[in-house]
């Protein structure tokens, strides 16, 4: 009688079988998870009301992203509470409908804060990943809380981190519109994002990359529509995708942004009080799509966050970071690749 050992031929064959079976068994859900997803955004000829209420017929007519996936704090699971949006476009901008279930809706966190806080509030978040381009490197982030604050970011480059917490330029402020409202049934976002806050391909038929995001903030909670995993920390290759939109055309990108200041002060030294009246304009203007042109008249750096008074006792001289938006806008390209 021949008895085989466990690493002779038969053996090795059995084992490889059942390590791959294993093996398939195990990884398959991660797999089907990380699939790109697909939405289709459905052109409208009468845009939706932008106040929290999802009850226009029009949003019935959108397409549904559902089936949010956990980022944290289970990469595997799916998401506690279901999440709804619908995706809707006309000639001017895109709009977004989030309906975001709660059994506990007395419970959703609300907490009030200045524009831009992104998730240092206590309060539960929306947000939005778009990139127009779908490169993989360029997106802006759209976010709401649950009390309305407004938060947005130009992201250039890796997207690690969640909400606030990644790369990008938080000083840039696009002009949209939200809303929100807290209903029985969980919470509602409503958001307009006009194209001349996005920048996309001149072609006729567009597909953007997105993603839809949702924090639960008294579980510390947060999920994503497209299966993100954490262990990557690069947010924009794990996009979806929104189809349907076509004949929108890139608006001309040009703005404006004037200013008028005026200062009285008393400095100590000299009798009296000084005043003094500024005026200017910063001026942007898109020459294609990869150019901008930024002009400045006059500037005004009243309002830019001082510099630090420090007694220096070291023999090395101190640092000061650059605060002045006009001079910090746009330096996150110089990181990429780590060329700089």
């Amino acid at each position: 009688m021949k008895v085989y050992s466990f690493f002779s031929d038969t053996g090795k064959f059995r084992f490889c079988l059942i390590f791959t079976l294993l093996f398939f068994s195990v990884v398959q859900p991660a797999f089907s998870q990380t699939a790109r997803k697909e939405v289709r955004a459905v052109r409208t000829g009468s845009p939706p009301v932008i106040n929290g209420d999802l009850s226009d017929p029009v949003w019935q007519k959108a397409g549904a992203a559902t089936d949010f996936y956990q980022h944290e704090p289970h990469n595997d699971r799916t998401a506690s509470f279901p999440t709804t949006v619908r995706i809707l476009y006309d000639d001017n901008a895109v709009y977004i409908g989030a309906k975001m279930v709660d059994p506990s809706p007395d419970s959703i966190l609300t907490e009030l804060g200045l524009r831009n806080s992104g998730n240092s509030l206590n309060a539960d978040l929306f947000w939005m990943d778009i990139s127009p381009f779908d490169d993989g490197q360029n997106a802006f982030t759209f976010m709401v809380s649950s009390s309305g604050v407004q938060t947005d970011i130009n992201i250039s480059g890796n997207a690690g981190g969640r909400g606030f917490g990644r790369r990008g330029d938080r000083n840039w402020d696009a002009v949209w519109e939200s809303a929100v409202s807290i209903t029985e049934n969980g919470w509602i976002v409503e958001m307009a994002i006009p194209y001349s806050a996005l920048r996309f391909p001149n072609r006729q038929v567009q597909e953007w990359g997105v993603n839809f995001w949702r924090e639960i903030r008294r579980y510390r909670e947060t999920s994503s529509w497209n299966f993100v995993d954490r262990r990557l920390d690069d947010n924009l290759s794990s996009l979806g995708l929104i189809t349907g939109i076509a004949g929108i055309e890139p608006p001309t990108r040009l703005s404006f942004y004037p200013y008028v200041s005026a200062y009285l002060e008393n400095d100590g030294v000299y009798s009296g009080w000084g005043n003094s009246i500024n005026g200017g304009m910063d001026v942007k203007y898109g020459i294609s799509e990869s150019f901008t042109m930024d002009m400045t008249l006059i500037p005004d750096f009243g309002q830019v966050q001082t510099d630090e008074k420090v007694l220096n006792l070291s023999p090395y001289e101190i640092r000061y970071d650059e605060n002045r938006q006009f001079f910090t806008e746009g330096t996150e390209l110089f990181g990429k690749a780590d060329l700089f």
